[in-house]
């Protein structure tokens, strides 16, 4: 695709005028909006290999037993999978994903993993739209910004309810940005918005705490600038966010859903022990590139000289959630998206002189736009078919999850509770649902401070957990053939079944009529070389 430069305008970064509005930009020609859509389409089938991935997140097998057991019972009122219960109430806040991902999976494995990776593209595409209808980037610059981006939000992206936020955030931002350049009605999109982002996932806060940093920006900005932004009517803001505020509460929790949030994200023992909870680990090469995007951010702001105030609370905004918990990395893409765009824009057009970057380039859609149906197909073979394959698919279970393991349990040793990684503790509720015999999973605000500390004292070998492991009357296991647990299980007298060598997990068991015993009479032996699952 050749890319376009603009059009006579307005440097990205240009102050208004002195009536404060900034000066008019010419309109696109078809063409040249042709163009432009063709890098953004041609990114977002790119996108794809980052944004679309298989059933690899380890909470999607418990929101799928939900949302299997609210199409048969309704929303618990408690949690129904576990033997010890849980000491806090169910609160439903993603029971519409989890029914949607459970009509979908009744389809086939292959549609969630299609439809979150779209969305998951989508969300980019919106955000490469936010940029003010006064400023003018090429499409290349916007397919270059949407790519890295891409990258950076990874490994956080595919078949989790977090892609909702993700998308409902670039909505947000498209919202707010045809709000400041005038169509002040835009907003009262935002309470039908945030009504079903509420009952998809939590993450709905995310929308209302950006529609809040712009309205607080815009009213410092004209504090310092008066006449800054005329367009933007910020007591209309303000109303569409409280009326969206009130929408949220039609939820099936309703106001006790902000409770359970304000718990998940304080709990200190999720967000210490739990990786996506964690900050980002920057010795990971993946995490490295956001870094660099941060960086860049900060670099390109400092090149414009004048950067928009919403952009730069925005971005610093972003910037300081992912470091605090590595699971906004998408977040943090969406909002850097059009700013790296934009100020990237505007800092190639200083370096080659304004008169000459502006000088418009003339060319026609029709082959730009063939050049992206030719990436859209190649996206399509290379990407969302291999992905998406019914041996793909199985092959991804077998091996990131203990599927045979789970299945000797299932035939050999059912009803039994068993104990097992917090990763695993999901998928053992959806192959185990009405048998009552996991110990814990994913849903840390339900189950607590407390019970995940009892978790962490056998996960961690801590000094009682063989009395941690006897109260709760755990008679099996299934962990990871070289975990510390099955070295310390193999020392109280416990035996290795069978090994499941696709996911590396053993399935053990209790001796008889004990739980502790006094140890192995001999070494025991590599639990890898038992017999297979």
């Amino acid at each position: 695709m050749a890319s376009l430069a603009a059009s006579p305008s307005p440097s990205p970064t240009q102050p208004a005028s002195a009536g404060g509005t900034p000066d008019a930009t010419p309109p696109e020609t078809r063409d040249q909006r042709g163009v432009r859509w063709a890098w953004i389409i041609g990114a977002a089938a790119v996108a794809l290999a980052f944004t679309l991935w298989g059933l690899r997140d380890p909470d999607v097998w418990w929101h799928l037993a939900i949302g299997n057991h609210i199409r048969a019972h309704g929303i618990p009122s408690h949690e129904p999978f576990t033997f010890l219960g849980a000491p806090n109430a169910w609160v439903g806040q993603q029971w519409g994903y989890e029914v949607l991902l459970s009509l979908m999976m009744q389809v086939g494995a292959w549609l969630p993993i299609v439809v979150m990776g779209f969305v998951g593209s989508a969300a980019l595409v919106i955000a490469a739209r936010t940029l003010p209808r006064s400023v003018r980037v090429p499409g290349s610059f916007l397919a270059g910004s949407m790519v890295l981006s891409a990258f950076v939000a990874g490994p956080i992206m595919g078949v989790r309810g977090q892609v909702v936020t993700v998308l409902g955030t670039a909505v947000v931002l498209y919202i707010l940005a045809r709000w400041r350049d005038g169509a002040a009605r835009a907003v009262w999109a935002l309470p039908p918005l945030l009504l079903v982002w509420t009952n998809l996932h939590a993450g709905f806060v995310t929308g209302i705490a950006v529609c809040l940093v712009v309205a607080l920006c815009v009213w410092v900005w004209r504090l310092v600038q008066p006449g800054a932004l005329p367009a933007a009517h910020v007591r209309v803001l303000l109303a569409a966010t409280g009326v969206s505020a009130l929408a949220t509460l039609v939820n099936p929790a309703g106001v006790h859903i902000y409770p359970y949030i304000a718990s998940t994200f304080t709990n200190p023992t999720l967000t210490q022990s739990i990786t996506e909870w964690m900050s980002p680990n920057f010795h990971e090469w993946s995490l490295r590139i956001f870094e660099g995007e941060a960086l860049l951010l900060f670099v390109l702001w400092a090149l414009s000289r004048r950067p928009d105030p919403i952009d730069v609370a925005l971005g610093v905004g972003a910037i300081a959630i992912t470091l605090q918990a590595q699971r906004n990395l998408p977040l943090f893409a969406v909002v850097a998206t059009p700013q790296v765009a934009r100020y990237g824009w505007a800092a190639w057009t200083q370096w080659r002189g304004s008169a000459r970057a502006a000088r418009p380039v003339r060319r026609p859609a029709a082959p730009a736009l063939l050049v992206a149906a030719a990436v859209v197909v190649a996206a399509v073979v290379g990407i969302i078919v291999p992905r998406t394959s019914e041996r793909a698919v199985a092959d991804n279970e077998a091996t990131g999850f203990p599927e045979a393991a789970a299945s000797y349990v299932g035939t050999h040793l059912a009803g039994q509770r068993i104990y097992s990684l917090y990763a695993w503790g999901g998928y053992l509720a959806w192959r185990f649902p009405t048998q009552h015999v996991v110990y814990i999973y994913g849903e840390s605000a339900v189950f607590g401070s407390a019970r995940l500390q009892r978790y962490l004292d056998i996960d961690l070998v801590r000094p009682n957990w063989r009395d941690v492991l006897a109260r709760d009357g755990m008679t099996v296991a299934i962990v990871p053939a070289n975990s510390q647990e099955a070295t310390s299980f193999l020392e109280i007298g416990w035996t290795v079944d069978c090994h499941d060598a696709r996911s590396g997990a053993v399935v053990m068991q209790a001796p008889p009529g004990r739980i502790v015993g006094s140890g192995p009479a001999t070494a025991p032996a590599d639990p890898a070389s038992a017999p297979s699952c």
